[in-house]
């Protein structure tokens, strides 16, 4: 609203203006007229301020008609700002006390409806969902989505109303769309779909079926891997059956977005089939899956071996995810963490030194790293690592300590 008045001023100006720029010009004529006595000028001057006056006028009525659109845009803003209140007080008013609705409903009503939809939860939003199919409206959008020759704008409205609405008998519907021509159709389409499943309570049969669809729309590859990671996220716990036909069959790029949503989820539903990407060829797959234990805070116990062996990886970053994973592993392997703090990349020691940190033993060794440790850089990130862990518990971590310092090959 704020900005509508900063329109309306501006449209009030620029006719302010408009007029002011035309008596001036008039004014300006006037002057050139009574000052050349010639015929000759007094004509130049009188085709040249006939020129300008009028044009001063197109803008004069430019801007009013400029002003006046703005002004209707504003008052239908307004009105339709009432209308989506008086909707909304009425359809909590009905889902909630069964009173009876003011009249039948209209469009913005069905709007207001699938805002309410999308914001409460539990047997209340699922009566508004039934109210939308026995007002027709659901009906109507299935009817006009299945027109081959419906337009791209229309459909895309469809597909974003079908998704706030989350209703079972869209998803045939929906599914269909994922190999419509136009790509930000199928985008739309995934999306929902994705949405609708990861919040419905479908049954099991159903929900495979659903799965199978977007798997096999996914591997045509005709979505963008940050599309494929945005529906994941949206299916939620529905999508491991999904996850897991990803890791197996999708390429390089989709296994890696995978792995990655799973990380974001930090769920331990799917580590046995992230356990196996431990032994990949590929840098990021080992990365990925060493992520996915570090988010979870769980390493699976026939996962510790090989993790403590990555932990020695060539490559950094796998390195890296191999030392915070380590540190979630029972019993903590501190001597493995105590020489891991002398690796060649910072992060890698920071990794280390953080994971010490988790533990009493571990920030007892740490004050002993902080002055005994051979690698100079490992002094270094023990003494980040206390800095940090003092300031988060808001306590000092003793300096003395009785712990005996691990055996370091080729250290004296």
């Amino acid at each position: 609203m704020k900005g509508h008045h900063l329109l309306l001023g501006f449209g009030i100006l620029s006719l302010g203006i408009s007029l002011s720029l035309t008596v001036l010009i008039l004014a300006t004529v006037v002057t050139l007229l009574g000052g050349y006595a010639s015929t000759e000028a007094q004509s130049v001057a009188t085709v040249l301020g006939f020129t300008c006056v009028a044009g001063g006028l197109c803008c004069a009525v430019l801007s009013g008609l400029q002003f006046a659109q703005l002004s209707a845009q504003e008052r239908g803003e307004r009105n339709g700002q009432l209308r989506e209140a008086q909707w909304s007080e009425a359809l909590l008013a009905w889902a909630y006390h069964d009173t009876p609705l003011p009249q039948p409903l209209d469009q913005a009503g069905a709007e207001t409806l699938l805002k309410l939809r999308d914001t409460i939860t539990g047997e209340h939003s699922d009566k508004l969902q039934d109210l939308y199919a026995q007002e027709g409206w659901l009906a109507r959008d299935l009817t006009a989505l299945a027109r081959p020759y419906l337009s791209v704008v229309a459909r895309a409205q469809i597909i974003e109303r079908l998704a706030l609405l989350r209703e079972a008998r869209a998803l045939d519907a929906l599914s269909h769309e994922l190999t419509h021509p136009h790509r930000e159709i199928r985008a739309l389409a995934l999306l929902a779909l994705s949405r609708s499943v990861g919040r419905l309570n479908l049954g099991h049969d159903d929900r495979q079926t659903r799965t199978l669809a977007l798997h096999t729309a996914i591997i045509r590859g005709q979505f963008s891997v940050g599309q494929v990671q945005e529906a994941l996220t949206l299916l939620g716990d529905a999508g491991h059956p999904l996850a897991r036909n990803l890791l197996t069959t999708g390429t390089l790029a989709l296994r890696v977005a995978t792995l990655e949503v799973l990380s974001r989820q930090r769920s331990s539903a799917l580590h046995d089939d992230v356990t196996g990407l431990l032994y990949a060829g590929q840098d990021e797959l080992r990365a990925g899956a060493l992520k996915v234990f570090v988010r979870s805070g769980q390493v699976p116990a026939e996962a510790a071996a090989v993790v403590l062996a990555l932990t020695a990886d060539p490559t950094s970053f796998v390195r890296l995810q191999a030392t915070r994973a380590a540190a979630h592993l029972t019993p903590c392997p501190l001597e493995r963490l105590w020489v891991l703090m002398g690796d060649g990349h910072w992060w890698v020691r920071r990794a280390a030194a953080q994971g010490l940190s988790q533990t009493p033993a571990g920030q007892n060794l740490l004050h002993r790293a902080r002055s005994s440790h051979p690698d100079r850089f490992a002094r270094d990130a023990a003494t980040e690592a206390l800095s940090a862990s003092t300031e988060h518990t808001g306590t000092a971590v003793p300096s003395t300590v009785h712990v005996r310092t691990p055996w370091v090959a080729g250290q004296a």
